[in-house]
């Protein structure tokens, strides 16, 4: 349901200039941390979330989704400057991007990706704002039993597709779980895993854990490869200063030519991001192999404009669509959409279906800071893509302080208690062990998020079902068609992990 009231307060919430201008701010931030290899759109917005506490709502939206945008987009300046990827999702742009740069083509190159990116997110953003709402009405017609199997599902997705091993990626999904269980029983009123420490009462809070696990870890990681780094710096900066010189620029025909890629970008990113635990960098991958199975003639993977046209649409149209769980089922669809969220609870909106019928001027503010931040977006990277490639040479020895420094304020200011902060440092080395193990860590962040919401549900459906668990859980055809879901995709993710072990086996020899 359209309410008008509704849009006009949000154009006049968005045409302020408090949000502009944290709109501008957040992009700005976020192009230069996605240019910074080893940092990441996640680490960018857990650092500068405690900066919204003080804020209003709408502000608060545009410095991170700003942010978001920014990084994903800029991940793709330091791979084609120097085949480094400024972020995961930025390193299927290198194959073509960076040969296009030996080519002297290197302007031509990150005009491209600048355009296939900002193509890719504001046309996902459309889908984001036709999707969402209807998704939401679907799911206001679930009871709990429906919403408890849903994140049942969100979990088994998280687990299964994030990263190349399922079994690491459910530990880190039922890690967060139990992350999410400490403290007091909300309705027993029974400590839960306080192991007699009286500060776990509460719980353990979103904020300092995601700014430990986004990033204190990578800063942890960043110093154990500084000395690796060294030799990044003077590549950078024999190259960068050439980024936006070097031959000629993109015309529209250039462009034109390339829709094919975008378009699958488009619709495989979307779907990538709508999809807990896939992500932008499956979502980049997975465009990029598809357009060239599809376009073999145009040899991508060897220096042309169609393989950059299809990674970098891909990864950026994943950007809206990640909010669409988040803001029709409660569910993030990454971990930065959960920061998002952790930042829109923050400021009392919790994320679910009802946020379309409580706070609708919320959410059309929202779509507009979507399609606006594009704009955003489009001026800054097409006028600072060069000054943005020189931040490689930023010396790790002062980035890492300076961000551990804003990871302490950060954690601490959240609620004034040291305790956050040393959430924060236990979580940060969690983080970083998970690294070295490559487990992956966006299933732990959204499942400890998703947590309540399970056991909420939960209870709820044994209280309506006077404590019959057959009849909670499997009373409907839907929750019994969520079930086979969780089965069936549990299964096939034993199967493709024992048949990738069967494929690396070594083959018997005679001897």
């Amino acid at each position: 349901m359209i309410h008008p009231e509704a849009i006009l307060e949000a154009f006049s919430m968005v045409c302020s200039l408090k949000v502009l201008y944290w709109l501008v701010i957040g992009v700005v931030i976020g192009v230069g941390v996605g240019a910074m290899p080893g940092l990441t759109a996640s680490t960018g917005v857990a650092i500068m979330l405690p900066l919204t506490f003080t804020m209003n709502l709408a502000p608060a939206l545009g410095l991170l989704i700003g942010l978001y945008k920014g990084a994903v987009y800029g991940g793709s300046i330091s791979a084609i400057a120097f085949a480094v990827p400024g972020t995961p999702e930025a390193a299927a742009t290198i194959y073509d991007g960076h040969k296009m740069m030996q080519k002297g083509l290197g302007r031509k190159a990150t005009l491209m990706a600048l355009y296939a990116s900002i193509t890719g997110d504001t046309l996902s953003d459309l889908i984001t704002i036709v999707l969402a709402p209807a998704l939401a009405l679907v799911a206001l017609k679930f009871g709990p039993t429906e919403r408890f199997w849903l994140v049942v599902l969100a979990c088994t997705l998280l687990g299964t597709l994030s990263g190349a091993h399922p079994a690491k990626g459910m530990l880190s999904a039922a890690l967060g779980i139990f992350l999410g269980t400490i403290g007091t029983d909300p309705v027993g009123m029974v400590s839960r895993m306080t192991f007699g420490i009286w500060w776990l009462q509460d719980g353990l809070h979103l904020i300092p854990l995601m700014i430990g696990v986004f990033a204190l870890s990578r800063m942890l990681e960043g110093t154990v490869e500084l000395l690796r780094e060294r030799g990044l710096a003077q590549k950078v900066k024999s190259i960068s200063g050439a980024l936006m010189k070097s031959g000629p620029g993109l015309t529209f025909r250039e462009y034109i030519r390339t829709w094919k890629e975008m378009l699958i970008g488009l619709l495989v990113g979307s779907f990538a991001g709508m999809l807990p635990g896939l992500g932008a960098t499956v979502g980049a991958f997975l465009s990029y192999s598809v357009a060239k199975q599809v376009s073999p003639k145009k040899k991508i993977g060897t220096g042309v404009l169609e393989g950059i046209a299809a990674a970098e649409s891909g990864n950026n149209a994943t950007v809206g669509p990640t909010l669409i769980p988040l803001l029709a089922f409660g569910i993030p669809g990454s971990s930065t959409a959960a920061l998002i969220g952790g930042a829109l609870m923050i400021q009392g909106a919790t994320p679910s279906p009802m946020m379309f019928t409580l706070y609708p001027a919320v959410i059309y503010a929202l779509f507009m800071i979507l399609l606006v931040g594009n704009v955003v977006n489009l001026g800054v990277g097409r006028v600072f893509a060069g000054i943005y490639s020189r931040l490689g040479q930023l010396p790790r020895q002062i980035l890492i302080p300076l961000i551990f420094v804003m990871a302490i304020i950060g954690s601490y200011s959240f609620r004034g208690n040291p305790y956050d902060v040393a959430v924060m440092l236990t979580m940060g080395f969690v983080g970083y062990g998970m690294r070295i193990l490559k487990i992956p860590d966006a299933p732990m962040v959204i499942t400890f998020l998703l947590t309540p919401m399970l056991e909420a549900n939960l209870r709820r459906a044994l209280l309506i079902n006077q404590g019959n668990w057959f009849q909670a859980l499997f009373h409907s055809p839907l929750a019994i068609g969520l079930v086979i879901s969780c089965i069936v995709l549990t299964f096939l993710a034993i199967r493709f992990e024992a048949s990738k072990k069967l494929s690396m086996a070594p083959g018997d020899e005679d001897e």
